[in-house]
């Protein structure tokens, strides 16, 4: 990996190149924080941008092709309070231009926890001015290392969302949960879960680990509750799903 693959990864920002010939370029970035950082940057932001090329500025009617289009906001996290919306150009951040990724990099690398960070971006033909709080990971957003759980009351293999597993599975940015890796339908027919969809909550409560939900089914079974109530994204979308305790 080069130096820059080491800082994108520090910082918490990984490549995305886009298929379409209108995108240069693409990067997530779910946080600000200082590089040599043992795991994901010490701030979080929760935004997925992509960069722009001479084609998409002149659809934007700019002259300049600086800034990065946002994709994506996790919900809840300290972007979305701070009203920074899909299809915003981010044009400046904490007080710097953002005209190239690199310029970005430098700009993440000096952001931390709680610290209020201004930012410029492009709207409907206007600048918009906006302040962010910058937030601490989520534990949920910090899973690294493998971990499976079986719950076979209910059919259910699972494992953790690490990057490795969300690429694989092809899981959305900013989804975060438990993955389903295989369900066993004998054991629980009508189960409703599919191979690849992820839990994201069980009796709305977030869950990120495979022990999450099988704790709380043991503890639902031991209060002698007959359903769990699991938040689901799939490929449709999200939904709820009512899992039999038995």
């Amino acid at each position: 990996m080069d130096k820059n693959g080491q800082l994108r990864r520090r910082a918490g920002i990984g490549w995305a190149f886009a298929r379409s010939s209108i995108v240069a370029a693409g990067l997530l970035l779910p946080a600000l924080g200082a590089a040599g950082a043992n795991e994901p940057g010490s701030g979080f932001v929760g935004l997925q941008v992509q960069g722009i090329n001479s084609a998409v500025a002149s659809a934007l009617g700019l002259n300049d092709a600086k800034g990065v289009l946002i994709r994506d906001v996790a919900p809840g996290g300290p972007a979305d309070l701070a009203g920074l919306r899909r299809g915003d150009l981010l044009m400046k951040l904490a007080g710097e231009e953002i005209d190239t990724f690199e310029r970005l990099l430098q700009v993440v690398n000096k952001s931390a926890p709680d610290q209020q960070i201004p930012a410029t971006v492009f709207r409907g033909g206007k600048t918009v001015e906006l302040k962010i709080k910058v937030g601490k990971w989520p534990q949920s957003w910090k899973v690294e290392r493998d971990a499976t759980g079986h719950l076979p009351e209910a059919g259910l293999t699972m494992v953790a969302l690490t990057p490795k597993m969300r690429d694989r599975f092809s899981v959305r940015w900013g989804s975060v949960g438990v993955l389903v890796t295989l369900v066993d339908e004998s054991k629980a027919p009508g189960i409703g879960l599919k191979r690849g969809e992820v839990i994201q909550q069980v009796n709305q409560e977030e869950v990120w680990l495979p022990d999450h939900v099988i704790n709380r089914y043991k503890q639902a079974k031991t209060a002698k509750r007959t359903t769990l109530l699991l938040l689901v994204e799939g490929p449709e979308g999200f939904r709820y799903v009512s899992l039999a305790v038995r």
